[in-house]
């Protein structure tokens, strides 16, 4: 009888060993709050100024409410009202999934983040040196704006995705009817040049409208 708890206790030990060497950890991208106005909560609890945003958190905006995160020192998201975001940005796998609502952001170091792509409910971006802004206004209907850098726009059930590049703002929606996702021209809105340009300041980076920075 001893022999055989032996043996089952050496079982579990070795099962242990083995799933604690193919969990791999995530690498955390540094992230806070820098800016709250309204009503805005993580994981359903008040944010704060100052707070630390981690992979798997999940942030809201309520009606006339607005925050943004700066990610890694020269990166920030910026949440417009009534927006739900979940963030998911890790080095291995750096991620953001936009529920709902309108997000701006500004990417200018990929450094942690080299490969960050936001999903939506009709398509995923692959983001480069990009500044763009995403509305996603319902389960079938997604707004982009390319404001200046390069983007890869994935829409959802196609195989390959569409290099877009910009100066100075592209809009496209991307719609999904009759279960197929196609692109279509877009306006600007949601945003101006103002305020992309102060939420770059919030991370002492310019804007040059000139030229496609990547």
């Amino acid at each position: 009888m001893k022999l055989r708890h032996a043996v089952i206790l050496a079982a579990i030990l070795v099962t242990a060993a083995i799933s604690s060497c193919t969990m791999k950890p995530v690498s955390a991208v540094p992230a806070r709050i820098s800016f709250i106005s309204g009503s805005v909560f993580v994981n359903g609890k008040d944010a704060v100024l100052g707070q630390t945003v981690t992979n798997g958190d999940v942030i809201e905006t309520r009606s006339m409410s607005a925050c943004r995160v700066i990610v890694d020192d020269k990166n920030i998201l910026a949440l417009q009202d009534d927006c739900t975001l979940v963030y998911r940005i890790h080095i291995e796998d750096p991620l953001l999934d936009l529920k709902k609502g309108v997000l701006a952001i500004i990417v200018k170091n990929r450094k942690n983040i080299e490969n960050l792509r936001v999903s939506t409910p009709t398509m995923t971006a692959g983001v480069r040196g990009t500044v763009f802004v995403l509305g996603a206004e319902g389960p079938d209907r997604v707004y982009t704006c390319l404001c200046n850098g390069v983007i890869h726009y994935h829409p959802e059930g196609q195989a390959k995705g569409e290099r877009y590049a910009a100066a100075h703002h592209k809009g496209v929606y991307f719609t999904r009817r009759g279960g197929t996702v196609a692109a279509e021209p877009g306006e600007m809105k949601y945003h101006t040049d103002e305020d992309i340009e102060k939420l770059a300041s919030d991370i002492n980076v310019r804007i040059d409208w000139t030229k496609i920075e990547e």
